[in-house]
């Protein structure tokens, strides 16, 4: 349940609050000097988010002025053992002991990385979020999962681990780029179809461009994501609705690491996924056939196309076997039966996840040739 007070909206994340609007850093200031009171405080963030928002975080708390900086480099990479290796020897090396606080300042890599590394530390030191990518106000920093790549796995090893606190400050979007902010988007698009209809056309109908127009609504899918992982917090039921487009987007997600083009981004391997899995929950029969068009006309408006080739299926069905939802040799999805509405654990064949990778390799092809004719 929400709780409104003094500018910010506190939501249970199901064991940590998460506290979001304009008032939301002078609250972790107040925190931190009433509540925490650690030994020592550490500042985890990468090379753009220590230079693009620690000095915007230091102004509204001033009480970290003191606390150590620690940097990683951005980027998936990072979300790696030897990277883990090197934080907990420097962590040791500066003395930190049990009662020490880690502060994750960034987006999905920074917590999903952050929360792992002090999860194992001393077997759990305390960390707070304060995310500063519109994944990680939404999505990443909320919910207490943490975990790092293995072996080319997205998220193969991790362990539940809230922090004292998430804390949403939507002013340190004003860093980010047009692709970064439609990362995030994705994930609230995702929202809307598993949970709120209502929330879905909202977000579809957003100036995108205007942070104040979508200001609400990131407290909207913060509140969304909180409930959720309230009912069930270590992912045994309802959480699983969370993971549409997630079953085909991570394996795709991986794949374009493999690559030499640069790799997608989260948001657009999700947005990839919730075309994919869309036209399965159609195909399947779950979805009504305009329910679908509907969400997979947004999502190609809005995200860039990713080239498949009929070649690469096999890699991506591959890469999937590895997905912790799936249940007895067999994948098991998050699929919609309606806008607002979805069911997990449904199960589906290599064969069925290479079609949907089928329609949606088409569907790419079909509008490159419609935007380029041949002569």
């Amino acid at each position: 349940m929400a709780r409104t007070r003094l500018g910010v909206e506190e939501f249970n994340a199901g064991g940590h609050p998460v506290v979001a609007g304009d008032g939301a850093l002078p609250f972790l200031a107040h925190a931190l000097a009433k509540e925490y009171r650690p030994s020592q405080t550490f500042i985890l963030g990468d090379e753009n988010t220590l230079r693009l928002c620690y000095g915007e975080l230091i102004t509204q708390v001033s009480g970290l002025a003191e606390a150590r900086t620690i940097e990683v480099r951005s980027g998936e990479h990072s979300k790696d053992l030897e990277v883990c290796r090197a934080l907990w020897e420097h962590l040791s090396g500066l003395g930190a002991d049990r009662t020490a606080l880690l502060i994750c300042l960034g987006g999905g890599v920074v917590t999903d990385l952050g929360g792992f590394v002090a999860g194992a530390y001393m077997r759990g030191i305390r960390t707070i979020h304060v995310p500063t990518t519109l994944m990680g106000m939404v999505d990443a920093a909320i919910g207490g999962k943490t975990a790092i790549d293995l072996a080319g796995i997205k998220n193969l090893v991790g362990l539940f681990a809230p922090p004292l606190a998430t804390y949403v400050h939507t002013g340190f979007l004003r860093s980010l780029g047009k692709r970064e902010l439609l990362n995030g988007v994705a994930e609230m698009i995702k929202h809307g179809l598993v949970r709120d209809a209502a929330h879905w056309n909202d977000v579809r109908r957003a100036p995108l461009h205007d942070l104040g127009a979508l200001a609400p609504l990131i407290v909207r899918s913060a509140a969304i994501k909180s409930a959720v992982v309230c009912e069930d917090p270590r992912e045994s039921g309802p959480r699983k609705l969370l993971n549409y487009g997630h079953s085909i987007g991570h394996a795709l997600e991986a794949f374009a690491l493999e690559g030499a083009g640069g790799g997608l981004l989260h948001g657009e391997a999700v947005a990839v996924g919730m075309v994919c899995e869309g036209w399965l929950s159609w195909r399947l029969g779950l979805l009504a056939r305009e329910k679908m068009d509907a969400a997979q006309e947004h999502l190609l408006g809005l995200f860039p196309r990713f080239a498949l080739q009929a070649t690469d299926h096999h890699r991506v069905i591959e890469l999937m076997r590895s997905d912790k939802k799936n249940r007895d040799g067999g994948f098991r999805f998050t699929l919609l039966t309606d806008i607002g509405t979805a069911v997990t654990d449904v199960p589906v064949t290599a064969a069925q996840a290479a079609a949907a990778l089928d329609h949606y390799r088409l569907l790419v092809r079909d509008a490159a040739q419609h935007q380029h004719p041949q002569s």
